[in-house]
């Protein structure tokens, strides 16, 4: 199978001058304290701030980061998705109402929805199904993967049927994931085809089939969608979104508070959890997410060259009161090695006893001062106090420890060479694609998976994973989990939740979201009534 390429992480975006003043003329009219709860819109607009810019065009074959899943995920829908509403990856319709799956693994059959039709006024068939997979594959992006394998044939305008080159048992949790392949218009990616496959056109336009529409697309500044009405599901009261960018946490506090913003998801940090939660002014939802923060450690440095030398490090660390001192109570430590429940009978639980004197013992094996870098993605103001708060306890065993910062392009780059990287790297939020074992451990864990920085790599288990996605054998994927443990390279530090706060008249956050994306469906928000309050 192809490898995942890479996350590209957002940029940094500059929100123009004028959108900040109001904002923060709207945001100071209330002492900052104590905000006030402020009306619901009468024009039938929603507005969901942004962090930073989805640092990539809204193209779903191209996207593949985070926060610009607000846009992929309303105007573009998939065959399958994972149920809302639910901490399990439960596969649930979409655009396919039903399907079945050969024994061993390798031909997916789909019933399709009818009556759906396709922004541009094309209707949704099976044509659409093929047109859409071969897309993904010559547009080469980093979520091609999902569909290396797959041929796609329709035997009639309600039927897809998908036959893999190799059995796979992942396949639907690939359609499901909120990187998976989504359905684009067979006409509008033959109108607009140019030189790049739609590429350009789909920078500020859509060809989906989901509620609404991208209607505005200024990169570092704002996003619009317009609902369309034509949409086969529900439709809300919202006609309207707009998705201000914001440079900073802070401006977009402000918005939130001063009643600009109406909501916000995964975007402001545990430090912020006391102002929100309990507070009458704001909903504050926590939500399950296959999200986790993550420690890994880089053998390519002489100090964690051993594996006796990883482990000792990850025994010094105090799981319990990290995650409770910087995350609260939007983070449970994490007691297996893939994301929370991913193993049902959890065998792959996370054998890491706390005990500092283990490490204590190495660093005095080395000269006084030896330097240690503890690393943390830029602006990821979690992980930076996770870095501090571990780099100052390495300091007590008479090594000279820093928590240093790296810009993401940094971060993405060690696996070219890890030995640019620091000794440590605490990642604050991340996670895998879907909800199969096979797209956590690929990913992590293997060198060609991705975000397996520093390339500490175990060919058994590679070989235990590629054996276990054939059939979903649970004992397999367990074995890899245990035997990459071992190796004294990676800590799933905590599970995390997605945090979503928003103004106290909108309703329906938990409903309008899944474990896999850290976004919300708009079409399932809605505005408090009298009754439902």
């Amino acid at each position: 199978m192809k490898t995942r390429s890479p996350r590209k992480a957002e940029n940094a975006a500059i929100t123009s001058l004028a959108l900040l003043s109001a904002l923060a003329l709207a945001a100071c009219s209330h002492h900052a304290s104590a905000p006030q709860a402020h009306a619901a819109p009468t024009d039938g607009v929603l507005t969901v701030g942004l962090l930073g810019d989805i640092g990539q065009p809204p193209d779903p074959d191209v996207y593949y980061a985070n926060n610009g899943l607000a846009i992929t995920l309303n105007t573009y829908e998939g065959l399958v998705q994972y149920k809302n509403q639910s901490d399990t990856a439960q596969i649930v319709p979409r655009l396919a109402t039903s399907w079945t799956v050969s024994p061993d693994h390798t031909v997916y059959t789909f019933k399709l929805r009818s009556g759906v039709t396709f922004h541009d006024g094309t209707p949704f068939t099976s044509a659409a199904v093929r047109a859409s997979f071969d897309r993904r594959l010559a547009v080469k992006g980093g979520p091609a993967y999902m569909v290396q394998d797959a041929t796609v044939t329709t035997p009639d305008d309600l039927t897809a049927v998908v036959t893999l080159k190799t059995p796979n048992a992942a396949f639907l949790d690939y359609l499901a994931s909120p990187y998976g392949p989504k359905m684009e218009s067979p006409t509008g990616l033959a109108k607009y085809a140019g030189s790049d496959n739609a590429q350009t056109y789909l920078q500020t336009h859509d060809l989906g089939t989901g509620p609404y529409e991208l209607t505005h697309a200024q990169v570092g500044t704002k996003y619009s969608l317009a609902q369309y009405a034509k949409y086969w599901g529900t439709i809300s009261p919202f006609k309207t979104v707009e998705l201000p960018v914001f440079n900073d946490v802070s401006a977009l506090q402000l918005a939130l508070d001063g009643g600009a913003v109406s909501v916000v998801a995964a975007a402001l940090p545990s430090s912020s959890l006391t102002k929100y939660e309990n507070n009458s002014s704001f909903n504050s939802d926590l939500l399950p997410t296959f999200q986790s923060t993550l420690i890994t450690l880089n053998p390519s440095k002489k100090f964690f060259g051993t594996q006796q030398a990883r482990t000792a490090f990850m025994q010094s660390i105090d799981q319990g009161k990290l995650v409770s001192q910087v995350e609260g109570n939007r983070s449970l430590p994490a007691t297996t090695l893939y994301a929370k429940g991913m193993i049902a009978d959890g065998s792959d639980k996370q054998n890491i006893t706390h005990d500092p004197a283990v490490f204590a013992k190495y660093a005095k094996t080395l000269p006084a001062g030896t330097p240690v870098v503890i690393g943390y993605a830029s602006g990821n103001t979690n992980a930076e106090q996770m870095a501090n708060i571990v780099a100052a306890q390495v300091q007590t065993t008479g090594l000279a420890a820093t928590a240093q910062s790296y810009p993401t392009s940094d971060v993405f780059g060690w696996e070219n060479d890890p030995t640019k990287g620091p000794d440590a790297f605490i990642d604050g939020n991340n996670g895998p694609d879907g909800g199969n074992p096979y797209m956590w451990g690929h990913v992590f864990w293997d060198k060609s998976g991705g975000i397996d920085y520093f390339l500490c790599d175990d060919s058994s288990v590679d070989a235990s994973l590629n054996q276990a996605v054939k059939t979903g054998n649970t004992e397999l994927f367990a074995k890899a989990a245990q035997t990459y443990s071992a190796s004294g390279c990676f800590m799933n530090l905590s599970y995390n939740m997605d945090w979503v706060v928003s103004q106290k008249w909108l309703q329906g956050v938990a409903a309008s979201q899944n474990v896999a994306a850290n976004e919300l469906d708009f079409s399932r928000l809605s505005i408090k009534t009298e009754a439902s309050q």
